[in-house]
């Protein structure tokens, strides 16, 4: 009998870490304030309170893959993300250690209002 009832906690526990392990379709994604942009990357700050800024305080996001987006999902050009704007990033989670930090896998860019 205690067998089963250890059997069956640890089936519970293993379905909850291996739940934890996956990813959302969106991967990752925070809010930054744009510091430099150019034709193929954004040197931003992530906001205040979010994971990513744990990690580093300037980050390289490449674009180059990127869909761009405004806030009402209408394609925007790289040109239109200026210094100083809100951007949200949605990234793959992984960020390379470096500094600035650098995200190569972007994969969705929306220009907040």
């Amino acid at each position: 009998m205690n067998i089963f009832r250890f059997a069956g906690i640890y089936m519970i526990l293993l379905i909850i870490v291996l739940t934890g392990c996956g990813t959302s379709g969106d991967g990752n994604n925070f809010i930054a304030t744009v510091l430099e942009a150019n034709e193929s990357s954004l040197l931003v700050e992530p906001a205040s309170g979010s994971a990513e800024l744990r990690s580093a305080d300037r980050i390289i996001v490449n674009v180059r893959d990127a869909t761009l987006v405004d806030a009402q999902g209408e394609a925007i050009t790289i040109g239109e993300i200026s210094v100083g704007r809100q951007v949200e990033i949605y990234y793959s989670g992984v960020i390379a250690e470096s500094y600035p930090a650098q995200i190569q896998e972007c994969f969705r860019i929306v220009l907040l209002d």
